[in-house]
């Protein structure tokens, strides 16, 4: 299997080295994942029971037991630059199955929490942020996709903000009191 490459050196060089290094190490991101998670992560005996029920895994590079790992070993920046970081699609295969009752899918939240405090998150995780603010949707209907549902005998937009706008502010309440949309905006505006 060819090494895994984001074209970034410093980044390749890094997680091309399979050694541990003590000065890596940030025993307080591990504390941090643990209360953020609310799960005992420090408990992962590397089964890889998690990797192997994730239905992203056979299609991408992306391994949570490798996040599990660098959790347990206080890897703050292996972790949140990774880009692999943001392929886990919250599905909780791994949480079902993990033999020790552990919630890797809570553990990637957290970590995304922390990246994006780091203002390391892809554009297009932003962008949904934009748009579930302005329609309440991350994807919002389209006239294509109302023809097709008025063709199928449904109404032309679904039960949801589409149909009540009147719920599009509590959605912004709630956004804008995490800060979410300011950041987005902010971080989009900078590239």
């Amino acid at each position: 299997m060819a090494a895994k490459s984001y074209n970034i050196s410093e980044l390749d060089n890094k997680l091309a080295d399979r050694r541990y290094h003590l000065a890596d190490s940030n025993p307080e991101f591990t504390q941090k994942i643990l209360k953020t998670s609310r799960t005992i992560a420090n408990m992962c005996y590397q089964c890889g029971t998690c990797t192997g029920s994730c239905p992203s895994a056979p299609r991408s590079s992306y391994r949570i037991r490798l996040f599990m790992r660098r959790c347990v070993l206080g890897l703050e920046n292996e972790s949140l630059t990774d880009p692999d970081l943001w392929l886990c699609t919250t599905c909780y295969s791994c949480t079902d199955r993990c033999p020790r009752d552990i919630a890797p899918t809570d553990v990637i939240m957290a970590m995304r929490n922390l990246a994006f405090k780091r203002d390391i998150i892809p554009k297009n995780f932003l962008q949904t942020v934009q748009l579930i603010y302005n329609s309440g949707h991350g994807v919002p209907n389209n006239d294509v996709n109302r023809a097709a549902r008025t063709k199928l005998g449904l109404p032309a937009d679904p039960p949801t903000t589409h149909t009540y706008a009147e719920f599009i502010p509590g959605i912004q309440k709630i956004i804008d009191h995490y800060e979410l949309k300011a950041n987005a905006d902010r971080i989009l505006k900078g590239d």
